[in-house]
């Protein structure tokens, strides 16, 4: 299960929702919101939104997962080159 900094019943996400909002973008939190005691929705900030998406689109771009599995499968076999290798000064 994630981990949130607090759980709330949407009573109270309702009641409180300028300071949760604002906790959000001073604090990063990320807030779950129970309806009836079950978990119905998740309040965080739009940076943490992003990074997520962007996350996904990354994690679902197959061809540059295995160039990054490549890369790591070189960085483990010591096939590494130093920056003036790859791009020598003009």
């Amino acid at each position: 299960m994630a981990e949130y900094t607090d759980i709330v019943p949407l009573s109270q996400a309702k009641a409180r929702l300028s300071s949760l909002v604002r906790k959000i973008r001073e604090e990063r939190g990320t807030y779950g919101i129970t309806h009836r005691g079950k978990p119905e929705g998740v309040l965080l900030s739009v940076e943490e939104y992003e990074m997520l998406i962007e996350t996904l689109d990354i994690l679902s771009d197959r061809e540059l997962m295995a160039s990054i599995d490549r890369g790591l499968a070189d960085e483990k076999a010591g096939r590494l080159y130093a920056h003036d290798e790859v791009f020598p000064e003009k």
